[in-house]
């Protein structure tokens, strides 16, 4: 099989280097070789191990070229990468992309386009690097009724949690943020990843797949990371939660929960211990029970790795196999549900004046909300000030936002509330 690489970053030096590496390792698993015909860029590539490979800037041209039979797409971005994706498409050639904005804004139309040419477009590099999530609910749970899907699903937001949830650390979100751009764990600009939108990519695919619909990224909840403090981090572990940056996909009756955002997560969970720049999708399904899938989620290997899994599965089945973004039928279509309607217990914090009958006061607001408490902590602080940490029970996020907007009227509560979803 021969492909055009599109894309001379980090994935597309990684794609090259597992192809090249461990060149007799796939021919002897499949019977055929994947040979790099092209590599096709706007800027010349750097890497090494593009060497001797023959190169071009038109990258448009490879949807042209007869000796091309799959491209893959590993530009990034949308306007570029889906011109090129469709042009290779409607020219009879298969396509494997990393790109998860790409698939989560367009993949329905791209997949329709794929199937009307009877070729294929792959997308397991899109989402959360080695982990094979994609083929795990396409096909190992094809079975199964999927209930709910909970992921840590971007390493540089997960990074930065755990760095600042370490005890003692006091550290703040611009610290370690800083050290994660050092690290080349975070980009120059990192607003992707900090703001919530990369997971919510993720999310709205994974989600899409695991319900049989497609989402529509604008239906989705996103909150990021930027307004977590290091005190959320003491408070949690007390209670005993750990602070994780969630992806959560839930059947609730017969809509669908789409939300992307800091969560307390108890400590007994599996994810609680997705630490780093790992990734890890926890899926709950009715015969299956619970399926936890851990490994990298970014970086020239491990997102390589899975480009590489699609080309092999290509060379398998050939361009008329299955294509892994569409089901014969809808099972059933659920409405999602608005972010006001949805329901979770959850954690605040605010600061309050230290006198007494402030808790009573607070509470009877909330209680006048019929929003209940689970638990209630307050810590002394200086110039008479105390912090107050509530998590409630379950409550429709509308009516607790009403009654959040009246304890800030209080005369007594002298900062902004925080509030983080409890998982």
């Amino acid at each position: 099989m021969r492909i055009a690489i599109c894309g001379a970053g980090t994935v597309g030096s990684g794609v090259a280097e597992i192809l090249q590496g461990n060149r007799a390792l796939i021919e002897a698993r499949t019977g055929s070789s994947i040979d790099i015909e092209i590599l096709a860029s706007r800027s010349q590539p750097k890497a090494e191990v593009f060497a001797g490979l023959t190169f071009t800037s038109d990258v448009l041209s490879v949807c042209g070229d007869e000796n091309i039979d799959v491209v893959v797409e590993l530009m990034g971005g949308i306007t570029d990468a889906k011109r090129l994706v469709e042009d290779a498409l409607k020219a009879g050639k298969s396509v494997v992309t990393a790109n998860k904005a790409l698939i989560a804004e367009y993949g329905e139309q791209l997949f329709e386009l794929a199937k009307s040419h009877g070729v294929q477009l792959r997308f397991e590099a899109a989402v959360a690097g080695s982990i094979p999530i994609i083929k795990v609910v396409q096909e190992s749970l094809a079975g199964n009724r999927i209930t709910q899907l909970a992921g840590i699903i971007n390493g540089t937001a997960n990074f930065i949690l755990t760095e600042m949830a370490v005890e003692g650390s006091r550290r703040s979100f611009l610290d370690v943020l800083s050290e994660a751009q050092a690290l080349g764990y975070a980009e120059a600009d990192p607003t992707f990843d900090v703001e919530g939108i990369d997971a919510a990519h993720k999310l709205a695919i994974l989600g899409g797949l695991a319900f049989d619909q497609p989402i529509r990224f604008k239906e989705l909840v996103i909150a990021g990371i930027t307004q977590v403090d290091p005190s959320d981090f003491t408070m949690a572990k007390t209670l005993g939660y750990c602070i994780k940056h969630l992806g959560i996909a839930r059947k609730v009756d017969a809509q669908l929960e789409l939300v992307v955002g800091p969560c307390l997560v108890p400590m007994h969970s599996p994810l609680a211990s997705v630490d780093g720049v790992r990734n890890g999708v926890l899926i709950e399904s009715d015969a299956a029970g619970e399926t936890l899938c851990t490994g990298p989620g970014a970086g020239a290997g491990p997102t390589g790795s899975a480009v590489v899994s699609d080309l092999i599965d290509l060379v398998r089945e050939g361009a008329n196999g299955t294509s892994l973004g569409r089901r014969v039928s809808r099972v059933e279509t659920l409405s999602v549900l608005k972010a006001e309607d949805s329901r979770s217990a959850f954690y605040l914090r605010m600061t309050v004046t230290d006198e007494s009958g402030v808790i009573a006061a607070l509470t009877a607001i909330l209680a006048a909300r019929s929003v209940s408490l689970d638990k209630i902590f307050q810590q002394n602080l200086t110039d008479n000030r105390s912090m107050v940490v509530l998590i409630t029970d379950q409550i429709r996020q509308g009516e607790l936002d009403a009654a959040i907007e009246e304890l800030l009227a209080h005369k007594a509560v002298v900062s902004d509330i925080q509030k983080l979803r409890v998982y």
